[in-house]
């Protein structure tokens, strides 16, 4: 075995000890602790809001979306763009008054 510093990862010797302490002082776990049932959504859930779907709609890439939820989400976007359209316009026109 090669000698190499107490906390040294970046080398080609990273013992089993050495990764579990690692894993130990970060708090992160394993991969079966991170992955629970928590954390893993519904088959039959929106991907928006995460709850069980009314009105289900499907994409071609497979993804599920409650139609309102979409509807919803399209809204606030276009009050949101809306919105940033105002700020930009009255930033402008402060612009061209000062030069």
């Amino acid at each position: 075995m090669t000698r190499h510093a107490r906390n040294c990862t970046a080398g080609a010797v990273y013992t089993y000890h050495e990764k579990k302490k690692d894993t130990q002082q970060s708090g992160y776990g394993s991969q079966r602790a991170r992955l629970s049932k928590d954390s893993i959504k519904d088959f039959d859930c929106c991907c928006l809001t995460l709850q069980p779907c009314k009105n289900p709609v499907v994409t071609p890439d497979g993804f599920i979306y409650d139609k309102e939820a979409i509807l919803e989400y399209i809204l606030h976007q276009k009050r949101e763009i809306a919105r940033q359209l105002k700020a930009f316009d009255k930033q402008r026109k402060r612009f061209q008054v000062g030069h």
